[in-house]
């Protein structure tokens, strides 16, 4: 690894470093459930939170957890995933459910999503971890901004911090400042190779069809996720139409 990459490595960590402090997101002592997909954003995430770990000393554990639903149907190496985790010290588990979401009378991606998460507190519950993590980053966040302007006429994404279930667990996204280009050199880098994802809606989901809208985004101005996530924390009120 020559001198650029290992300056890249240290940028992106010094930005996860800057969320976890401007967003009070990790403590000592805590104990962090991470969801894992097998994809690069929930690897690069696992990445960091040892390597920080490790770094600076800080007494916090992290347990990786992947979760299979039978009804949505997708390769997963779950041998890989595991010598990844082992190479780090870090416990990984699977978990399993049988729910049915093909016929919920929401987009099944919306429904696939809600009983991940469900199953992901659940876990984090009955072992008493105190933090469930995430891996969205700035783009993620903007896409879910623009589909919720465009779908359901409000301003809202997804907060960085959330506490839960009388503060008992937190849900917290310390990728945010990072972006889908910077975390796709990073799991390269690090020589992780992101599993295949060839579920069956993914072509439904309309979250796909705002990544392209981004990239169209992008050839108008090169930082325009970069703006709308900055736009987001900075809002003129005077010159907006509130009552």
């Amino acid at each position: 690894m020559d001198k650029n990459d290992k300056s890249f490595l240290e940028r992106i960590r010094t930005k996860v470093r800057k969320a976890i402090t401007d967003y009070q997101l990790v403590q000592d002592n805590d104990t962090i459930v991470v969801g894992v997909s097998g994809g690069k954003d929930s690897m690069a995430l696992l990445d960091i939170l040892h390597n920080r770990r490790n770094s600076i000393g800080i007494a916090y554990q992290i347990v990786a957890v992947h979760i299979q639903l039978t009804d949505v149907p997708y390769y997963t190496d779950a041998a890989y995933l595991q010598e990844f985790c082992s190479k780090r010290d870090i416990p990984f588990h699977i978990l399993k459910d049988d729910v049915t979401i093909v016929n919920s009378e929401k987009q099944p991606c919306f429904y696939c999503a809600w009983n991940r998460r469900k199953l992901l507190f659940q876990f984090a519950a009955d072992h008493r971890y105190t933090k469930v993590a995430f891996g969205h980053h700035r783009d993620d966040m903007v896409e879910t901004l623009l589909m919720n302007m465009i779908y359901h006429g409000e301003m809202s994404a997804f907060p960085v911090k959330l506490s839960m279930f009388d503060d008992k667990i937190s849900i917290i996204r310390p990728l945010v400042y990072t972006t889908d280009k910077e975390l796709q050199r990073y799991v390269k880098l690090i020589n992780y190779k992101p599993l295949p994802y060839d579920c069956d809606f993914a072509t439904t989901n309309h979250r796909e069809k705002f990544k392209d809208l981004l990239k169209q985004l992008y050839t108008l101005n090169p930082n325009a996720t970069k703006n709308i996530f900055k736009a987001m924390t900075h809002i003129d009120m005077k010159h907006l139409p509130f009552k």
